[in-house]
C-alpha cells in the first residue's frame, strides 16, 4: 500500500461522484456537505502540490537512529531544548512535503534495537504513516499526520499542529497550538472512533503524542537532503504509468493525473549502511557484556518521568532497585589510617 495514492484516489473519487450528507460534530453542530467537499478538495490540492518522499524501512530506521543521537533514548532525561534547537535550524527542501514510511517495520526495528517492546497484536495495528509538512505561510508551519488502518482505509488528521515562526522564519516550539478539523472529527464520530467526550480526549491525546514524537523523522530527512551526502539514495518515479495517465485523461479524470504525478523513493546509501552496521555491532557487544555484569546493589531511585517511544509519559514513583547485599560475604571495612 502507498498511503498518499490511497488518499488521493479516495478523496478524488468522492469529490467526483458523491454528494455527502451532513455530519454532526462532537459539539452537536452539523458539518455541511460543502465543508466536507472543500476538505476533500484541499487535501487533493496539497498532495498534488507536495513533494512526495517514500522512505523504505531501512531509511526510516536510519533517520530514527539519527534522531536518537540528538534527542536521546526514551529513557534518557535529556532536555527537550536539545532536539528543538536542532530541528529549528533545519532547512526545508520544499515548502510543501509529504513523508511516508512503514510504521510497523520502523517499530520492529526499534524492538530489535532494544528501544521499546511491542506485542504482535500491537505491531499488527501499525501500517503506513504519512506526514504533510506545510511551510508555505510566512508566520506558521503546520504538520498533519495520516495513518493507514487497512490497505484501503485510513485515518485523516483530526488535529493540525500549528507551529509559529519567529522573526527569522524559524519554528518557535514554545508557541504552538492544535487546530481541530471539524469535518474529520465529525467523520470519526460517525465511524464510532469517538463515542463520548472521554474517548475523544484519549484519542486526541494519543494523536498529539504520535505527531510530536514521530514528525522529527521528517526533520532528520530534510537535514540529510540539504546536506547532500551519500547516506541517502533518491530515485524519482512516476506515480502513474503512461497507460494509467492516458486512461485517466481519456475518461476526464484530470484530478488523478494532477494529484499523482511523481514520488521519490529513498533508500540508504554507503554512509548510512556503515552507520547501521556499526550500530548493530555496538548492540551485539553490549549484549555480550550484559551476562558478565554484576547486578547493582539495592538502592533507592528518586521519583522521575519515563518517556516512551510512542510519546507516552509515565511518572514513576520512588522505589528500591537492585539486589540486597549478601550478608554472608565478607565486607571490607575501611577506617582511619593507623597513626605511628
Amino acid at each position: 500500500m502507498i498511503l498518499y495514492k490511497t488518499i488521493a484516489l479516495k478523496f478524488g473519487r468522492n469529490f467526483e461522484r458523491e454528494q455527502p450528507g451532513s455530519l454532526v460534530g462532537l459539539d452537536g453542530h452539523p458539518v455541511l456537505p460543502e465543508d466536507i467537499r472543500q476538505h476533500w478538495r484541499s487535501v487533493l490540492g496539497d498532495i498534488a502540490s507536495a513533494r512526495i518522499y517514500l522512505l523504505d524501512h531501512n531509511a526510516a530506521s536510519y533517520l530514527d537512529s539519527l534522531r536518537m543521537n540528538v534527542q536521546g533514548m526514551p529513557w534518557e532525561d535529556r532536555p527537550e531544548s536539545d532536539i528543538q534547537s536542532y530541528v529549528r535550524d533545519v532547512d526545508f527542501p520544499r515548502d510543501l512535503i509529504w513523508v511516508e514510511y512503514d510504521d510497523r517495520k520502523l517499530w520492529e526495528d526499534r524492538v530489535a534495537r532494544r528501544i521499546t517492546t511491542q506485542t504482535e497484536d500491537e505491531l499488527n495495528n501499525r501500517r503506513q504513516r504519512g506526514f504533510l509538512f506545510d511551510n508555505r505561510a510566512h508566520d506558521m508551519l503546520t504538520v498533519r499526520l495520516f495513518s493507514a488502518l487497512t490497505d484501503t482505509f485510513f485515518l485523516d488528521a483530526p488535529l493540525v499542529l500549528e507551529i509559529s515562526k519567529d522573526k527569522d522564519g524559524r519554528p518557535d516550539f514554545t508557541n504552538i497550538r492544535w487546530s481541530p478539523k471539524r469535518t474529520v472529527i465529525a467523520g470519526l464520530v460517525r465511524a464510532g472512533f469517538l463515542r463520548d467526550e472521554a474517548s475523544a480526549l484519549e484519542f486526541f491525546e494519543e494523536h498529539r503524542g504520535h505527531v510530536t514524537y514521530e514528525m522529527v523523522i521528517g526533520f532528520m530527512l530534510f537535514a540529510a537532503l540539504v546536506a547532500r551526502e551519500d547516506d541517502l539514495v533518491l530515485q524519482e518515479d512516476r506515480s502513474l504509468s503512461n497507460a494509467q495517465a492516458k486512461t485517466a485523461r481519456k475518461f476526464g479524470k484530470t484530478w488523478m493525473a494532477e494529484a499523482l504525478k511523481s514520488h521519490v523513493t529513498i533508500r540508504i546509501g554507503p554512509a548510512a549502511e556503515r552507520h547501521m552496521t556499526e550500530q548493530k555491532a555496538r548492540l551485539r557487544f553490549e549484549e555480550e557484556q550484559t551476562p558478565g555484569r554484576a547486578a547493582p546493589t539495592e538502592h533507592w531511585v528518586a521519583e522521575h518521568e519515563r518517556r516512551y517511544a510512542n510519546g507516552k509519559v509515565v511518572r514513576v514513583r520512588a522505589h528500591k532497585r537492585g539486589q540486597s547485599a549478601d550478608r554472608k560475604l565478607p565486607a571490607r571495612v575501611v577506617g582511619p589510617k593507623k597513626q605511628d
